[in-house]
């Protein structure tokens, strides 16, 4: 099994987008460290990104899964991030199309390097802090789950949010935005998912409706 959350596990197929709603950061690295175990026993290159306290937690979970860190972080197939910069357009602005470009960049180059595939954990409410828009993580997570899960691409992303900073309609969004969910010690298949394509139908739905009900007033 892939991924397990306090003694229960899926199977996580290639193109996977989970989502981990946490109320603490330290819910973080236990999680990450057994899906990323997985990936770097299986040839696949893994990428960490979040707070240096959060990036050193996960460094001492895989220690205690007995993987050799340093040695992975040598061969290139462990890649840790503890600046956001290198996520952000001109290393200072959210764009979730140029966040979405760097996880493409990386499966492309990790697979020049003759790994199998690729794994990232990013928690987002660490990168997107002050500087990004609801709408714009929406964008971000539905762009996402059009590139990875429907062309099934060689990619598992486990996205970290903190939900007591979401608002609740925008933690509602966000679970129709992904097939795996993690809340606290549960991991399971999202029954309210909507793929990208339903998704954005029901947007354009939605903009319409609205669009509609303006038109009708003013005409009134």
């Amino acid at each position: 099994m892939d991924l397990s959350v306090e003694g229960k596990s899926e199977r996580i197929p290639p193109g996977s987008h989970i989502c981990q709603l946490y109320s603490k950061v330290t819910e973080i690295p236990g999680v990450t460290a057994r899906l990323m175990k997985v990936g770097l026993l299986s040839q696949e290159k893994c990428m960490f990104a979040a707070a240096p306290a959060q990036v050193k937690e996960f460094r001492d979970e895989l220690q205690k899964l007995q993987i050799d860190v340093e040695q992975f972080e040598a061969s290139g197939q462990l890649v840790l991030f503890e600046e956001r910069e290198a996520f952000l357009a001109v290393g200072k602005r959210f764009d979730p199309y140029y966040l979405l470009s760097s996880h493409q960049t990386f499966i492309a180059q990790a697979l020049r390097e003759g790994w199998r595939a690729v794994r990232i954990s990013i928690d987002m409410t660490w990168l997107s802090k002050d500087i990004a828009t609801p709408e714009q993580v929406l964008k971000y997570e539905a762009a996402s789950d059009a590139v990875f899960t429907f062309q099934n691409a060689p990619i598992i992303a486990l996205i970290h949010y903190d939900h007591s900073k979401l608002l609740p309609s925008l933690v509602v969004e966000m679970l129709k935005l992904h097939p795996i969910s993690v809340v606290g010690k549960y991991i399971k298949r999202n029954p309210y998912y909507l793929n990208s394509e339903q998704y954005m139908l029901k947007i354009l739905r939605i903009n319409k409706d609205k669009n509609g009900n303006r038109g009708s007033t003013a005409s009134a």
